[in-house]
């Protein structure tokens, strides 16, 4: 069973999370942009869904170790979907339906690898951990989407 979004979610949930990392800088291992993702998820459900990556690694190449180990992947798309298929959050057959609050993954422009972050309130943008806090990105990147 998928996990349940709590009352007032967006209003409440969400918008206090998303206020509360506004101006945290990117951390592997505290809050990268997998864990930014699960730490929103677990505001808005109660469920830790990277509960098997924490403490886990404290870089980048720790992160990609834990992603091969635990999930049998080589990037951040296949932990997501690892994380969303053993927590049973389905993956939209469109992304680009993607809505508020779900969890997505998208490219970065500079690095060219998956990254993941959190459909904005505003349902206009991909949210995600970035090197001076949390930034927009537009909707139109998202490669792969699972329904929160």
């Amino acid at each position: 069973m998928p996990p349940i979004r709590v009352r007032h979610w967006a209003t409440r949930a969400l918008d206090a999370f998303l206020t509360s990392r506004a101006k945290t800088p990117f951390a592997w291992g505290a809050h990268d942009c997998a864990l930014f993702a699960a730490d929103g998820i677990e505001a808005m459900t109660g469920t830790d869904i990277a509960a098997d990556f924490r403490g886990e690694y404290s870089d980048e190449a720790g992160a990609l170790a834990a992603i091969k180990t635990i999930a049998g992947g080589e990037t951040v798309a296949d932990a997501a979907a690892w994380c969303a298929a053993k927590h049973g959050i389905p993956e939209w057959p469109r992304p680009l339906f993607a809505q508020r609050g779900d969890l997505v993954v998208y490219e970065d422009p500079t690095t060219k690898r998956p990254v993941s972050g959190l459909i904005h309130l505003s349902g206009r943008h991909i949210v995600a951990a970035g090197p001076k806090g949390l930034m927009r990105i537009s909707i139109s990147r998202v490669l792969r989407a699972w329904h929160v």
